[in-house]
């Protein structure tokens, strides 16, 4: 059963690896080329929304802020 749970793990932190290096790349590629759309999205404006919704949010937004962050944190140091 851990085995299984260390794979699901495994498997889930190499999904969010991929993503967090897909925004990278999304946001990297429409500051170099100007283009607005990447993926259909407009990276840069969705990930500058987000960070004004939590600011608006008050308290419970500083606290969804802290856990995405403590979130990164983790799998930042998993990774390396």
């Amino acid at each position: 059963m851990k085995e299984v749970i260390g794979n699901v793990r495994g498997v889930i932190g190499l999904a969010i690896e991929l993503g967090i290096s897909l925004i990278a790349v999304a946001v990297l590629v429409q500051i170099l080329f100007g283009s607005t759309q990447f993926f259909g999205q407009d990276v840069v404006a969705n990930i500058t929304n987000m960070i004004s919704g939590f600011g608006q949010q008050g308290l419970v937004g500083l606290f969804a802020f802290a856990v995405l962050l403590y979130v990164f944190n983790k799998q930042a140091k998993s990774i390396a």
